[in-house]
């Protein structure tokens, strides 16, 4: 054991004491200082991934007006209704590498507003006054919606909260917040004229800009999305066996700049209109258990795009292409990672706190075992030990765990596309400011 090491385990000690005689001084600043290297992380690497999702977007263009993908897929089926979705497999040449991509592409029938027949071509128009005004100013502040709660409590008596460290137990009627798609919130922005980065007020962080101002006001924007309702799913067992559903509460951090803004009118014959949004992903500076999904990305792109047809039919497409993953979950063999993880699972995240000074000499120990994937070493095992009959008689590998994260992806989007549906059936008139509910302009709901 190094010298420095040991003077750094006394040093943590005497922390570790000052902090037990002073709970609660140091964490608010902590966490604050967490969040600032964290950003500042982002910002670091934003054009990077902005770049790597452009370059994945423009691929996938000349892909699909070729139909060029390497392996192509069916990925679900929607019963009486003019929608299609498929998957697909490629490699992309990313910045001189090969990168292993995949993704799916769906497209459904958004809308068939109803209009008097005798309303003739001033209908399809207003209709695509409309669509542009929602699109390409409000969809990203109303993309996220609450599902019906229960009224009172299953005992009927006054709201009680769990003590603190104890609320992962509790079997009390917390009355959490049930949210369904994607909330957004908008960080930062880069000047188009001046090139100057700034950060958008508190205040402001839900009314996510006109988009039409990316390219012109802005040359960027990043923002933040938290994914609600996302969940992996596993039936260790097979179908008729005990699922087992983890929910994540997962953020992503996304860049989007003028490139990536769709805004044309008449852009060919038989569409009044096309608007839409996409939005490359920026991968974590903090890694986490899963080592693939929202946040984790090392170059993904997605798009969603409105289309509004001559005869005021509205339309949208999602696209999404990302990289392959090469784990699934990463878990530290490291038996001192085991134990601080343990103890900050009971203690409900106070010995996080309290030990804190304690985990950061930890981290710089010189020795300590890595990580496994239990997913893929799983997938791994069972086909060498069957000859690889499991993937091909179970299907149990690699390309069915990709496809089911497709298809998770999909219904995730899907979801919010059709939940976002009502927000827009409900407005009169989503291009008269002066008559839009206050939730919509702040894009803060209840």
């Amino acid at each position: 054991m190094s010298e420095s090491w040991a003077g750094g385990v006394d040093a943590a000690i005497s922390r570790f004491l000052h902090a037990a005689n002073r709970p609660g001084a140091d964490p608010a600043a902590r966490a604050s200082a967490e969040t600032a290297a964290e950003e500042e992380a982002i910002l670091e690497s934003a054009e990077r991934y902005l770049a790597d999702g452009i370059a994945l977007l423009r691929w996938w263009e000349r892909a699909d007006d070729t139909n060029s993908y390497q392996v192509r897929f069916d990925l679900e089926r929607t019963f009486n209704r003019a929608d299609s979705s498929f998957g697909f497999f490629d490699e992309v040449d990313l910045r001189g590498t090969p990168l292993r991509v995949m993704g799916n592409v769906q497209e459904l029938m958004y809308d068939n507003p109803r209009t008097p027949p005798d309303a003739g071509a001033i209908a399809p128009a207003w209709i695509r006054s409309q669509v542009r005004a929602f699109v390409l100013r409000y969809f990203m502040r109303v993309s996220d919606f609450r599902n019906p709660e229960s009224a009172e409590n299953l005992e009927g008596r006054p709201q009680r909260t769990a003590p603190r460290g104890l609320g992962r137990f509790s079997w009390c009627d917390e009355r959490r917040v049930l949210r369904i798609g994607f909330g957004f919130t908008q960080l930062f922005y880069k000047q188009r004229v001046t090139g100057s980065i700034g950060r958008f007020p508190e205040s402001e962080s839900s009314a996510i800009v006109d988009l039409r101002e990316i390219g012109a006001t802005y040359d960027w924007i990043i923002l933040r999305v938290r994914i609600f309702d996302f969940s992996v799913r596993a039936r260790p067992f097979g179908e008729r066996g005990p699922e087992l559903v983890f929910t994540l509460n997962e953020d992503s951090y996304l860049i989007v700049s003028g490139e990536l803004v769709t805004n044309r009118d008449d852009p060919r014959s038989g569409v009044l209109g096309e608007y839409g949004v996409a939005y490359a992903f920026i991968k974590s500076p903090q890694s986490g258990v899963l080592a693939y999904g929202p946040g984790e990305f090392e170059a993904a792109v997605e798009d969603i795009r409105f289309t509004v047809l001559a005869d005021g039919q509205i339309r949208v497409r999602m696209v999404f292409v990302a990289n392959r993953p090469a784990s699934i979950a990463s878990i530290s063999l490291d038996p001192i990672d085991w134990t601080i993880s343990t103890l900050d699972f009971v203690s409900g995240g106070v010995a996080s706190e309290l030990l804190r000074p304690i985990y950061d000499v930890l981290d710089r120990r010189p020795f300590r075992l890595g990580t496994f994937d239990p997913v893929y070493g799983f997938v791994t095992l069972v086909n060498l030990l069957s000859g690889n009959l499991a993937a091909e008689q179970l299907c149990i590998s690699r390309e069915t765990l990709d496809k089911l994260f497709l298809v998770q992806h999909f219904r995730q989007h899907y979801q919010t596309v059709v939940g976002s549906l009502l927000t827009w059936r409900q407005i009169e008139d989503w291009t008269n400011d002066q008559a839009l509910p206050p939730w919509v302009i702040s894009g803060q709901s209840a």
